[in-house]
């Protein structure tokens, strides 16, 4: 083989993991339903596992990053297929996992982006992911950036949006009291966290709530600070502003924020 062929091939740093040195931490994947896993672990059983782990080492163990339906759906070929006609005969007793290097940070975004796979991971569990990104002083719009191609741009900023919501509106949203959608309107809609709370549980009660509309222009301002730097002097006096004009503020009271 000539050194230039040499070259083009590099080391992985793939590991071949027992199952039972596998570690999965308990809240650390926001997905809350797993769904239906057979189909997944017939197919399992009858060609083995195809697609690798991603799991951080830890002395003799394996802490899981994703592939934590691959992970279930083994379990489940195991004890219900594999042994049987038609299916492998010997019980799958190791896999192969890829080393994950990556910081927590990254391991998080890493979780959300798996959730794209066979069973899309729900909004109100992609909030719960992206308010740890939050958590952790990751900017909404690396955050955006980094989130996959399944969803839009526009998908992507309700998301984010959602995410930032008090902890109050969050719990009614986990629990499929309001929709995503619900929870975004009203956050256009309101002008503090106060009023947010407030319209949220109404909406959560009665299924309907009458605000006052803002203008598309506005609301068009409020997408453009969350997209850029929230933390920054401009993006502060433009937040005022903005929180002005969904009160129906005077333009004199507007003006004295610019003074």
């Amino acid at each position: 083989m000539s050194k230039a062929a040499q070259k083009s091939i590099r080391k992985t740093d793939i590991m071949l993991v027992l199952i039972s040195a596998i570690i999965v931490e308990k809240g650390f994947n926001v997905r809350e339903d797993m769904g239906d896993i057979d189909v997944l672990a017939r197919s399992i059983a009858k060609i083995g596992v195809k697609n690798q782990l991603l799991g951080k080492r830890s002395g003799d163990k394996v802490i899981l990053t994703a592939g934590h339906r691959r992970l279930l759906a083994i379990s489940l070929a195991n004890r219900k297929y594999i042994g049987k006609a038609g299916f492998l005969q010997e019980r799958i007793t190791e896999v192969k996992v890829l080393t994950d290097k990556g910081s927590e940070l990254d391991r998080n975004v890493t979780m959300l982006l798996d959730g794209e796979g066979a069973k899309l991971l729900t909004n109100s569990e992609m909030v719960q992911g992206i308010k740890r990104l939050l958590d952790a002083g990751m900017k909404p719009k690396d955050i955006i950036d980094s989130l996959g191609v399944s969803l839009s741009q526009a998908q992507k900023y309700n998301l984010v949006k959602a995410a930032k919501a008090p902890a109050e509106v969050q719990e009614l949203l986990d629990k499929g009291k309001v929709s995503l959608a619900t929870v975004n309107k009203l956050q256009r809609e309101t002008s503090s966290d106060a009023e947010l709370i407030e319209a949220v549980k109404e909406a959560a009660t009665t299924g309907e709530k009458s605000t006052k509309k803002v203008s598309s222009d506005v609301q068009k301002l409020e997408d453009a600070i969350a997209l850029a730097d929230p933390t920054s002097a401009k993006a502060a006096t433009l937040k005022a502003i903005v929180n002005k004009l969904k009160a129906k503020a005077s333009a004199e009271d507007i003006a004295k924020l610019l003074k």
